[in-house]
């Protein structure tokens, strides 16, 4: 290797990026309620109709996970990912929640609750995962992330 060659370096995606990644996986795959997915209702069982944290989840391993979230021992990187961009809508979604019993809302907590409030459609999902991208981008922009 010579010395002015940079040896590749492995970038993981931004929140903004697995947010509008799992907008998309919504539009082309469907979305669900009261479930991280939906394996009855969707194309197929490696594409089901997701929640909002299970398709950010998707957008961030690249693939369905059975478990909805990693719970191995030794979390994947994918598994930080996801949890950062779910820590990031949770915030947009619902900054001023007050804490149940002392204890804070679990981000989880606060995107399942907003996804499957009553009259929820999916075109406000979309939406929500969308602006919530663009303020993460407008936040960041010039910034090291």
């Amino acid at each position: 290797m010579k010395a002015t060659h940079n040896p590749p370096t492995e970038t993981r995606p931004t929140p903004a990026e697995l947010l509008r990644g799992a907008a998309t996986y919504l539009r082309l795959h469907g979305w669900t309620t009261g479930q991280f997915y939906d394996l009855t209702g969707g194309d197929s069982d490696a594409f089901p109709p997701a929640c909002t944290a299970g398709a950010i989840t998707i957008a961030a391993y690249g693939r369905f996970i059975a478990s909805g979230i990693c719970t191995l021992d030794e979390p994947e990187p994918e598994h930080y990912d996801a949890m950062r961009a779910m820590r990031f809508l949770a915030d947009y979604l619902d900054s001023d929640r007050t804490p149940d019993e002392g204890f804070p809302p679990s981000s989880i907590d606060v995107i399942g609750d907003w996804n499957d409030h009553p009259g929820r459609t999916l075109d406000e999902v979309v939406d929500a995962l969308t602006t919530a991208a663009n303020e993460w981008s407008t936040a960041t922009a010039g910034s090291i992330r």
